[in-house]
């Protein structure tokens, strides 16, 4: 079996707490994109292996999607094994949840092999892996809120992207402990975000509390940023805890006039759209 494992980009991130276990309350609009990494799953004797086209991403129980191959053959009982290789395409460490995605696709893709759990379930399976394997298992833009765990479906709002990701590694976790560190916390009104979301002002929800805390350490994201200005995106936002950048354009025909003028050295280029 294969199936497709979707980016995300983050169009509005705030945060508005810290909690005792380390994790960050959060408040954000995540949107998937039509960036895939491809999973292959194939039942085995026993035990679970997996391969992955980019040598840099572990391969061990480190591996997000080993992790959900795990946690589904154990609560659903089943006593095979699983191969699962991965096809990578979204870069990793990039702010575009691939290696969440790509564990909510095995949790996918298994219980589309075996059908033993409820989504309920799954969601609970998703949320012990990661914060944001739950969205994925959505597949449909959504407001989340608490880690990033508890959803509210958003209707979906075709937009077309020009993606930019440059050479550099970007931790997560340093990302967070660093915003909590110099910036202090946030409060906002959920209500206007979705407003803007329904009334299609995209350009005026885009909004990340991490984007400062990025470029203050890696200023090659703001050059992106005003790039992509330059080639007047209707708005440019930073995705997660970066490095990827993002520009909203019109068209797909206007995105690839914009993808034409980009220099190679500045990084992996992707032109998306947000999934239907």
């Amino acid at each position: 079996m294969i199936i497709r494992a979707s980016a995300k980009l983050n169009l509005y991130l705030r945060l508005i707490g810290r909690r005792e276990d380390g994790y960050h309350d959060i408040v954000s609009i995540m949107v998937p994109i039509d960036v895939y990494d491809k999973i292959s799953l194939e039942e085995i004797g026993s035990g679970i292996r997996v391969e992955c086209t980019d040598p840099s991403l572990p391969q061990d129980e480190r591996n997000l999607a080993f992790q959900a191959a795990t946690s589904y053959l154990n609560a659903a009982g089943i006593r095979k094994g699983i191969h699962i290789k991965i096809y990578k395409n979204i870069p990793i460490a990039a702010g575009l949840g691939g290696g969440s995605s790509d564990a909510a696709a095995v949790l996918k893709g298994l219980n589309m092999m075996y059908g033993r759990l409820s989504q309920d379930e799954l969601l609970r399976l998703g949320r012990d892996i990661g914060a944001d394997v739950p969205f994925f298992l959505y597949e449909g833009p959504c407001l989340a809120k608490g880690i990033g765990d508890i959803l509210e479906p958003l209707p979906n709002r075709l937009l077309h992207f020009v993606l930019v990701t440059p050479p550099i590694h970007v931790s997560t976790a340093w990302v967070y402990q660093q915003y909590s560190f110099k910036f202090g916390l946030t409060k906002i009104e959920q209500s206007s975000i979705k407003k803007k979301w329904q009334d299609g002002d995209i350009d005026a929800l885009l909004k990340n509390d991490l984007e400062k805390v990025t470029i203050t350490h890696f200023p090659i994201i703001k050059e992106i940023k005003e790039f992509l200005i330059r080639q007047h995106a209707k708005g440019v936002l930073m995705s997660g805890s970066g490095p990827t950048v993002f520009g909203i354009f019109g068209s797909e025909e206007e995105a690839r006039r914009v993808v034409e003028c980009i220099p190679a050295e500045i990084g992996k280029v992707f032109i998306a759209s947000s999934l239907q």
